[in-house]
């Protein structure tokens, strides 16, 4: 999975808030493929419901991170 490059995503739209929602959705993106890939990746749900959570989708993402938590 490209773990890193979703990071350097993240950390880049804290680091400019004017293109934010597009790197979050560039990140979103490359984690739906990672999971397109193989459902079962944690850490693709991982970063899924942090994505999410960061879009404003606060249950969606919550709901991620609680069923990862539980497996």
């Amino acid at each position: 999975m490209a773990s890193s490059r979703i990071a350097r995503l993240l950390r880049a739209s804290r680091r400019f808030p004017a293109q934010r929602r597009g790197l979050l959705e560039r990140a979103l993106r490359l984690t739906q493929q990672a999971l397109a890939g193989n459902a079962n990746d944690g850490d693709a749900l991982l970063w899924l419901g942090v994505i999410w959570w960061q879009l404003g989708a606060r249950r969606r993402g919550r709901d991620i991170l609680r069923s990862v938590n539980r497996e």
